[in-house]
């Protein structure tokens, strides 16, 4: 279970619609931590006639008055905000980490989508991320599509939606997209001549994965896909009416095709619901590697 959320805010009505998500997939007993990261003194305009610590404290006790029901615990942190929250979850011992990516506003302006990139770059923590301008989440969360590539460290999301769903019920669909690996022209460069190889069929390992959570008690079903990576997992979130896309990322190039700056990222981008992204350790990815784990035609 989820038993402790860290939400970071930046003082903005957008960050603040991270919360209708936080509350969607916490638990009754759920433990929520605020925080607000101010720059370092330094970088203030002396003698302006305000202390932003007060403003922050202000700030953060309007906002734990909407979740009176919770246990909760608010926090203001200094120094820059990409690196501050990933420390404020590790050092808090939070399950989950939860922003919105894109915040323009407020008074500090922390949330800007590259900061969201970075903490997510900089996080061991699983990070949910929505972004502003998203329907308001229905009550409850019914079903999670986990995105995989076939690689073990692509399965590290696991123990997260475990998580979620022994606190939600909610049902898990299980993705792995085969992305075709088109051969070009060694003269042009563009035109395609053919397939090298028919694809193994990935079908009989992600079945085999779903069984695992369903000897758990947890609805589970798996499904295969052909075409573009980030392009198939948007379509299939909408098509199943998704409430959450779950996925592993490396947090950079690199090992397979749902690495950060690659398909992660162009989700994140494109994202119509919310997206949870669970950085795999340096010594996993690396453990991957020396076993020869690429996906096809991987950068």
């Amino acid at each position: 279970m989820m038993r402790r959320i860290l939400i970071a805010l930046d003082g903005s009505a957008e960050s603040e619609q991270i919360l209708d998500e936080v509350e969607r997939v916490a638990s009754p007993t759920t433990s929520l931590d605020l925080i607000h990261v101010l720059p370092d003194p330094t970088h203030e305009v002396p003698n302006a006639g305000v202390d932003v610590e007060d403003l922050a404290e202000a700030y953060l006790a309007r906002v734990a008055a909407r979740l009176p029901n919770r246990k909760l615990r608010t926090f203001i942190w200094r120094g820059k905000p990409e690196e501050e929250i990933p420390k404020a979850a590790q050092k808090l011992k939070a399950d989950l980490l939860a922003l919105t990516t894109h915040a323009r506003k407020g008074i500090s302006h922390l949330l800007l989508g590259s900061v969201a990139e970075a903490v997510v770059r900089n996080s061991s923590t699983p990070v949910l991320l929505t972004r502003p301008g998203l329907a308001r989440p229905r009550a409850g969360l019914k079903r999670i599509l986990v995105a995989v590539d076939g690689s073990s460290p692509s399965r590290e999301i696991a123990g997260v939606v475990r998580a979620l769903v022994s606190d939600t019920g909610a049902e898990v669909v299980l993705l792995q997209v085969v992305v075709p690996v088109i051969v070009g022209d060694p003269v042009t460069g563009f035109t395609p001549i053919g397939v090298p190889e028919p694809l193994p069929d990935p079908a009989p390992a992600l079945e085999e994965f779903a069984q695992e959570f369903i000897r758990e008690g947890i609805s589970t079903r798996a499904l295969v896909v052909t075409g573009g990576a980030s392009d198939r997992i948007l379509e299939q979130a909408r098509a199943l009416d998704a409430d959450l896309i779950a996925m592993a990322t490396a947090g950079r190039k690199g090992l397979s095709r749902f690495m950060i700056g690659s398909v992660a990222e162009e989700v994140v981008r494109h994202m119509d619901r919310p997206v949870l992204l669970h950085r795999i350790p340096a010594k996993v990815e690396v453990t991957a590697k020396a076993h020869g784990r690429h996906a096809p035609g991987a950068d």
